[in-house]
């Protein structure tokens, strides 16, 4: 404990002087609070006790400076006399209390733990962090006090920093994983200021911060003329002599079945249920509460109210390694190896277990422990993938990847949990899908598979081929060690994949390949999984123009989806027919089945939600031009509303900011910054109801007719307004598009339409009695035509 100033005397500098000066953020609430217990007299004194890092010593020091400011005006008696104290322990408290009161003096102090006696304790909370966050609300994030801290920080080493939208992505991770600590956002700034933000980002992946901390030089000490006990300015007798051999915050050593509980804690990343910590320790059951409580109550460990993964759901407490504190005994050899399969093993169990009650209906404590475990759960793929538990590794990349898109698992994370299989990198000329190094052929079947289907979600159609042409290759290879065919899980993959990716060549072919697929996952027994590819294969029946048999599809998996309970799939289903009969000319069914849907999803949370609206927009079963785009204005429309869906502060879930990135690489940024601003602009039904204006024109409910010529509807909008006089510019400004786009449209428009000009487009919009004008929007559903049909017209 140290004594840091007396009221009247010249307070000590701190070690880091940057670090500590500068304006306090989001401390108005406790500083008036603390001002206000200060001035009670019937208050000896107030202890600020909280997590190690959340800044108790800063605010302290900020109210003490308010306190010692507000002196009595001219007549009236000034504030009293104020000691204060650091890093205080609950048996020294009281005794700091006796000594203030002979003096009337009042005592703020700073500590761990709460105190015991006399006083008030007053618990100091991290820093707000964001929950969520977009280009669009730069300025909202940048008021973020967890951001507005690290900002300063950063500032205090780079003067030139500031938060920008290119590395607002950064700042949030960084703020978000390091949990609004003062203290841990102060040394991410320095280590990003002096060694670069990969160095932070690279650091975040261990136990909450320790090894941020362990990869750093702690900050330079004071100077010996000031350091503690010292000062001559400081009153003799009043520094609280510590026992012997007694370390700050300890209360004895630790017992054995804590110290193992301690070494565990590296092996977890972001935080862990306790659940997740009693089986990895392998400790009994009728043991572990005790030594989990001696490690909270000495702060070894903190519990703190955020979601936790559990084998049977989700649990509402979490535990983290304090920022500062790395734990004191380290498992090695092999005791480590045994412990980290342990953790992969039981997070494996834990996204099985998810799985299968997503597919019986218990879906939102499914999906959120599937979300908050992220970090964990690639770990967990890691670690099976470098000691060689391939079969392993793949089910629960499998299981992952099934619902990567409503837990906000993004699409790069396959890539590089492919690594240790003995794959080469995916940007390798020599072998650009990245998978011959990995031996076995059903094993190199699979990971193609996960890995195209990865590739899908990231919008990346070419490489997603490649990947598919080699898993096609892998199957035909005799392999010894196998002995059975493959399971018809995989060949329904297979299907899957060829369908989705073949859809803009062939779609009465990619429509044949879902169904097969949907016949072998019934027959593996997996129902929802086929009632998932049943709804994709009546997006395809839209896609040639059969919306009468497009939303007879989706209303059969409407049905089915209902009966099961499955919430999830209810809500994607009722999106889907909003999208057909958006398409078909009905925009009152249109929006109220948007509506239905949207309230099915929301008390799934927002990733869900959005993940579900994502999923639709850019399915690769849409035309290519409008995916990225359409998602992009997707995400600026959500994120200002978040679809009515509150955000956690306890739960930062990141539902816009996960998604950011993957669409963002699909774009030119002046064409991402236009759609983010142009959806954001229009509310989140409104823009649902425009999105069946991408689908490409064709002849409604005829499978019998010629197909023509046909223009996509993106190529009729650039036409439409190329026949109103538009510039290419500012067609591109209209569409939400690069102008770059606008003249391969042009392009191809002109291929099809086999003239060489503007003219010559504008003439054809003309002549099919199509008016272009600026409040006309492109026709939909029965109203499309091919060119065939409107030049006969």
């Amino acid at each position: 404990m140290t004594i840091l100033f007396e009221s009247g005397v010249p307070q000590r500098e701190p070690a880091d002087h940057r670090a500590f000066t500068g304006e306090l953020f989001g401390r108005a609430r406790e500083t008036a609070e603390l001002l206000r217990l200060l001035a009670d007299p019937a208050v000896p004194g107030v202890l600020l006790h909280g997590l190690p890092g959340s800044g108790k010593t800063r605010l302290a020091f900020a109210v003490a400076e308010q306190y010692r400011a507000a002196g009595g005006a001219a007549g009236t008696p000034g504030p009293a006399e104020l000691l204060m104290a650091d890093q205080v322990e609950p048996d020294d408290y009281p005794a700091l209390l006796a000594r203030c009161a002979p003096r009337g003096a009042k005592l703020l102090a700073t500590g761990r733990l709460s105190p015991v006696g006399a006083g008030v304790a007053y618990r100091v909370d991290p820093l707000a962090v964001p929950v969520d966050w977009s280009p669009t609300d730069l300025d909202a994030f940048c008021r973020t006090p967890a951001v507005q801290a690290f900002t300063a920080a950063r500032r205090a080493w780079s003067p030139g920093f500031t938060v920008t939208s290119r590395n607002q992505q950064t700042v949030g991770r960084i703020c978000v994983e390091l949990r609004g600590l003062p203290g841990a956002l102060v040394l991410a700034a320095r280590v990003a200021a002096l060694e670069g933000v990969g160095t932070v980002l690279a650091a975040l992946g261990g136990a909450e911060g320790g090894r941020l901390v362990a990869a750093y030089a702690e900050p330079p000490g004071p100077p010996a003329d000031r350091a503690p006990g010292r000062s001559p300015d400081r009153l003799p007798g009043r520094e609280v002599k510590r026992e012997a051999g007694r370390p700050p915050g300890r209360c004895g050593p630790l017992g054995a079945d804590a110290a193992r509980l301690m070494s565990c804690t590296p092996l977890f990343a972001g935080g862990f249920g306790p659940e997740a910590l009693r089986a990895v320790s392998g400790i009994a059951p009728s043991a572990f509460p005790a030594a989990l409580e001696a490690l909270l109550d000495r702060q070894s460990l903190t519990l703190e109210d955020r979601p936790s993964g559990r084998l049977d759901g989700a649990a509402e407490t979490r535990l983290y390694v304090p920022f500062g504190d790395l734990p004191e005994i380290r498992p090695a050899g092999g005791p480590l190896v045994v412990l980290t399969l342990r953790h992969a093993r039981y997070y494996a169990r834990l996204a099985a277990g998810a799985a299968r009650r997503l597919a019986a209906g218990d879906q939102t404590t499914s999906l959120l422990a599937l979300r908050v475990e992220e970090a964990n759960l690639r770990l967990a793929v890691d670690t099976l993938t470098r000691h060689g538990f391939t079969v392993e590794a793949l089910d629960l990349m499998e299981q992952l990847l099934a619902h990567a898109r409503v837990v906000g698992l993004g699409p790069d994370w396959a890539d590089r949990a492919a690594v240790p299989l003995g794959v080469t990198s995916p940007t390798d000329p020599a072998d650009p899908t990245g998978i011959t190094g990995i031996t076995g052929g059903r094993a190199r079947v699979r990971l193609a598979l996960i890995r195209a289907e990865a590739r899908l979600l990231d919008g990346d159609h070419e490489l997603a081929s490649a990947l598919l042409d080699e898993a096609g290759a892998a199957s035909s290879v005799p392999d010894r060690s196998r002995t059975t065919p493959d399971e018809p899980s995989t060949a329904a993959r297979l299907l899957r994949l060829r369908g989705l990716t073949g859809c803009d060549r062939d779609p009465d072919r990619a429509l044949a390949a879902l169904t097969g697929a949907a016949a072998l996952l019934r027959a593996a027994d997996d129902e929802p999984a086929a009632l998932r590819v049943e709804l994709e294969a009546a997006l395809v029946e839209l896609r040639v123009g059969r919306t009468g048999r497009g939303a007879a599809l989706a209303g059969r998996v409407l049905t089915a989806a209902r009966r099961r309970g499955d919430v999830l799939l209810v809500g994607t289903a009722l999106l889907h027919l909003g999208l057909i009969a958006a398409a078909g000319g009905d925009p009152s069914a249109s929006r109220a089945h948007y509506v239905e849907g949207l309230a099915h999803l929301r008390p799934l949370g927002a990733v869900a939600t959005l993940g579900a609206l994502v999923g639709l927009v850019a399915s690769p079963l849409r035309p290519a031009p409008a995916r990225a785009t359409d998602a992009a204005r997707l995400l600026g429309s959500f994120h200002p509303g978040r679809a009515g869906i509150p955000g956690d502060p306890a739960d930062p879930d990141l539902a816009t900011a996960r998604l950011l990135p993957g669409i963002r690489r699909r774009l030119a940024e002046d064409e991402f910054a236009h759609a983010l601003a142009t959806g954001a602009a229009t509310a989140l039904l409104d823009l649902l109801c425009s999105f069946s204006l991408a689908l490409p024109l064709a002849e409604p409910d005829s499978a019998e007719a010629p197909p023509g010529r046909q223009l996509t509807s993106r190529q009729l909008e650039v036409s439409l307004l190329v026949a109103d006089g538009l510039s290419n510019h500012q067609i591109a400004r209209r569409l939400g598009i690069s102008e770059w786009t606008v003249v391969n449209h042009l392009r191809e428009t002109m291929r099809r339409l086999q003239c060489s000009s503007r003219v010559g487009v504008a003439g054809w919009v003309h002549r099919s009695g199509r008016r272009p004008g600026p409040a006309r929007s492109v026709p939909r559903g029965p109203d499309d035509v091919t060119l065939d049909e409107s030049v006969s017209r």
